[in-house]
């Protein structure tokens, strides 16, 4: 659980510095670089972190890093706000049941569980590769090893 502590500080001091800009200006098309915008700051920074982790991992593989970038996308439109995030992981660790939450933690709980399906549909659309939209699309399904990057997405992600 302390990892979450970090995550919520993390999220509160969140800032895009120029370099930051400068990595986003490589790996990702106008239209991507639009709707990561759109991502509040502290899913920005987190996405960004994702991606640095994975560059140092795999420095060459562009469709690793992209997919770093989006794999979050979906929750634009989101109220997974820092607070309800920890709302909603308060209710998962005590096992809730669903009918008593509130409609706000209902909506936070079901960007944070679809949120990968949401941006595979988002970015469906865009002229990415196969792989992109795969990693982003099953980034929080923890069995699926099915190609290595995969591995290394969900290791940078948990991470930060």
């Amino acid at each position: 659980m302390f990892y979450r502590g970090k995550q919520f500080f993390q999220g509160l001091t969140a800032k895009i510095h120029e370099r930051d800009l400068d990595f986003i200006e490589i790996y990702l098309s106008p239209e991507e670089k639009e709707l990561f915008s759109q991502l509040r700051k502290s899913e920005q920074r987190h996405s960004l972190n994702v991606a640095y982790g994975c560059q140092e991992k795999v420095p060459h593989d562009r469709e690793l890093i992209q997919a770093a970038l989006l794999h979050d996308i979906g929750k634009i439109g989101s109220n997974l706000t820092l607070m309800n995030k920890s709302f909603v992981v308060l209710a998962q660790a005590l096992k809730l049941p669903h009918q008593v939450l509130p409609s706000f933690l209902k909506k936070a709980m079901y960007f944070k569980n679809y949120h990968a399906e949401l941006g595979y549909r988002l970015l469906n659309n865009l002229p990415l590769s196969e792989k992109v939209l795969f990693l982003v699309r099953n980034h929080h399904k923890k069995n699926d090893n099915s190609i290595k990057e995969m591995t290394i997405l969900q290791c940078y992600d948990d991470k930060y």
